[in-house]
């Protein structure tokens, strides 16, 4: 995408120019040990023992935390979903980075791309509790970050962790290494991964389709000419092969996305106090087709794709008196998507999936935090973006038609391109009432405009039922939310609990065409709706090693304009779990639980809805031993007692024969990670 000169310089000049945390909301998860200690006021430390279940990708980690669930589409590509949103309605960064996948139909959401043996730690923050990364962001912000500098020997300067996993059912071998030298002046540091994952049996004995390839390597440059100052360059690729998807009728052959990232942090003793700034590239190219991994003999189909991602942030820190310290500056984001379905049976094109679409978002924010009497704490911030969304191949005619022309039919207008200007707000106050128990209060107003798949997807079948527009013109999200939590310290007893509500105006659904000739047709239109939910988490210390917790989490999602469920909403979800820890080696087990789901929208059965689900009991065990001071072993068995059961948040389940389920979680796994720090 040829960007204008003037936004080059913005975005180049993001590096010369150069949370409140607040009860449970935020949940901050250290993946590997650093061998300088974090300190207890910035993370809620989490443990290896406590994620459990290996997980294959970002979005897989994730649905492990409370109020988190998940979506599967196939062996990797788990979509998170945070309070009953999720895609853009979430703002995932990898080191300061986004990246926007290259198939129309996600088999690849951002966080799949997080290989976790890479990052240091992950950062949840539920709901709106930040301005700073992004527009958007309603369901919450998730940043995986790398924190090299941490990692250093102080010694000689080296450090390092290699790993190697096995599994039984599923992963074939998982193997990583991640090796750093460094000193006072800059480091340098080497990562690499090899996964190959098979297909995998659930409960019942049966093959699910989820076999896939990944290869990554990564290097990350720095350089510290003061303890204050850096410098970072980092790059890292991403390559994945032969990918099955159950989920879809079309499996992933080849796919590849390269990441550029660099950085300047500061302090000074001035007005301003900090510098944060970061600019970035990811590019996707992808490849899906529906015979190359699959047994074809119709209309053999393939959609190459590619996903053009440039971006940066700008973060001044400045003091306001003696209790108020402020954060402001910008975010700019440009992202240009094409795909294009090729009928390989014919050799020609039958349609542009992704005309050229591109979404330009430049946006301010400023946001202050304010220390008040008896150790209460205040919030607040604007943020301003301004949007603008375009299709440049909306006119090109392919087969005898061009997007224009599909969107008329479906909406009565065409791509002539869109201007935004959006506005969001944040308001939180916490108050101690005593040393044991804090409460907390926060409003948001936050817009989200729709992506490029909402707003411009283009796939035109033969017939209506077989066609999937976007709209336009479509309007942005407009979240208004309230959330309300309470949180208690006694003894060994700690627990914390949530309650939130979003009314919703101009949600953006996904849709059918009720009658006409387009009857049947996937669109997309603005509706109200309504989310309400509550979560509850509690840990008590049994003794000196060992460790009762669990959770709990609840969503209900109504499209109010319609008086209908919204698809796709997560049932009550939770669970139990058993912790003992010794100096030399620890164990524990967990019960994952969730009830059924009947609130279902009856009208996209069969696309977005699968059916009503019912509801299970999975439970795991685990342990870990050190064979010396730098060897650790790790064991478990995940699905214990080989339940055959899917989450109901679920991609459908199109398999070869054509009948639709849901994507079954994997049976019976026993698992070994070695690994070795040094």
């Amino acid at each position: 995408m040829p960007y204008p000169p003037s936004r080059l310089i913005l975005l180049g000049s993001l590096l010369t120019l150069s949370a409140v945390v607040l009860a449970d909301d935020t949940l901050v998860v250290d993946i590997k040990s650093s061998k300088k200690p974090v300190s207890p006021h910035e993370t809620q430390p989490l443990s290896a023992e406590r994620s459990a279940v290996l997980p294959a990708d970002g979005g897989d980690f994730l649905r492990q935390l409370n109020s988190v669930s998940g979506s599967r589409f196939g062996g990797r590509g788990i979509e998170p979903i945070i309070r009953g949103q999720s895609q853009t309605q979430l703002n995932v960064l990898l080191d300061g980075a986004y990246i926007h996948g290259g198939c129309p139909n996600r088999m690849d959401p951002p966080a799949s791309y997080a290989a976790l043996e890479t990052y240091e730690k992950v950062t949840v923050e539920k709901g709106v509790q930040t301005l700073q990364y992004g527009s958007g962001g309603s369901g919450g912000t998730v940043l995986f970050e790398r924190d090299t500098r941490s990692l250093i020997d102080p010694e000689d300067g080296w450090s390092g962790k290699v790993s190697a996993t096995a599994m039984d059912n599923g992963v074939k071998h998982d193997l990583s290494a991640d090796v750093i030298k460094g000193g006072d002046n800059g480091y340098a540091r080497l990562f690499a991964q090899d996964r190959d994952a098979g297909n995998y049996d659930d409960g019942d004995g049966n093959e699910v389709r989820a076999a896939y390839q990944h290869r990554q390597a990564g290097v990350v440059l720095g350089a510290t000419p003061t303890t204050d100052r850096l410098f970072e360059y980092s790059y890292e690729n991403n390559g994945f092969s032969d990918a099955l998807y159950p989920g879809a009728n079309m499996d992933s052959p080849t796919e590849k996305a390269d990441i550029h990232r660099l950085k300047y942090q500061d302090k000074f003793a001035g007005k301003v106090g900090s510098v944060d700034a970061e600019i970035y590239s990811s590019q996707v190219e992808h490849v899906m087709d529906n015979y190359s991994l699959r047994a074809n003999t119709g209309t053999k189909m393939s959609v190459p794709t590619t996903s053009d991602t440039t971006g940066g942030r700008l973060a001044l820190k400045s003091k306001a008196g003696d209790n108020t310290e402020i954060t402001y500056g910008l975010n700019v984001q440009d992202r240009e998507r094409n795909a294009t379905m090729k009928n390989i049976t014919t050799g020609m094109d039958t349609s542009l999936m992704w005309p050229g679409a591109a979404t330009d978002q430049t946006g301010v924010f400023a946001e202050a935090e304010t220390t008040l009497a008896a150790g209460g704490k205040l919030k607040y911030g604007l943020r301003v973006d301004q949007v603008k969304a375009s299709a440049d191949k909306a006119g090109v005619v392919v087969s005898g038609r061009t997007a224009n022309q599909n969107y008329t039919a479906l909406y009565g207008y065409g791509a002539e391109g869109k201007d935004e200007t959006n506005v969001g707000g944040l308001l939180r106050y916490e108050k101690p009432l005593n040393a044991d128990t804090t409460v907390f209060t926060g409003v948001s107003h936050t817009v989200r405009t729709a992506d490029e798949t909402e707003r411009y997807i283009n796939k035109w079948g033969m017939v209506a039922t077989d066609r999937w527009v976007g709209n336009p013109n479509i309007k942005p999200e407009q979240h208004n939310q309230l959330d309300l939590g309470v949180s208690q310290q006694r003894g060994k007893v700690r627990w914390s609990g949530t309650v939130f509500a979003d009314q919703v105006e101009d949600f953006i659904l996904r849709d059918k065409v009720t009658s006409g000739a387009q009857a049947g047709a996937q669109i997309y239109r603005n509706v109200a709706a309504e989310l309400i939910g509550a979560e509850l988490g509690a840990e008590a210390k049994l003794g000196e090693r060992f460790k009762l917790s669990g959770d709990l989490a609840y969503v209900k999602r109504t499209n109010t304009a319609d008086d209908r469920p919204i698809a796709q909403t997560p049932p009550l979800n939770g669970k139990v779990q058993l912790d003992y820890n010794h100096t030399k080696w620890g164990g524990g087990a967990r019960v994952r639980f969730a009830a059924g789901q009947d609130r279902i929208d009856t009208a996209m059965l069969g696309t977005t809805e699968v059916g009503t689900s019912a509801g299970y009991g999975v439970v795991d065990a685990y342990g870990r031993y050190h064979l010396n001071k730098s060897v650790k072993v790790r064991f478990g068995v995940d699905n214990l007692l080989d339940k055959t059961y899917a989450e109901h948040v679920n991609r459908r389940n199109l398999d070869l024969s054509g009948t639709i389920g849901r994507v079954n979680e994997p049976g019976r796994t026993a698992w070994l990670k070695l690994e070795t720090e040094f």
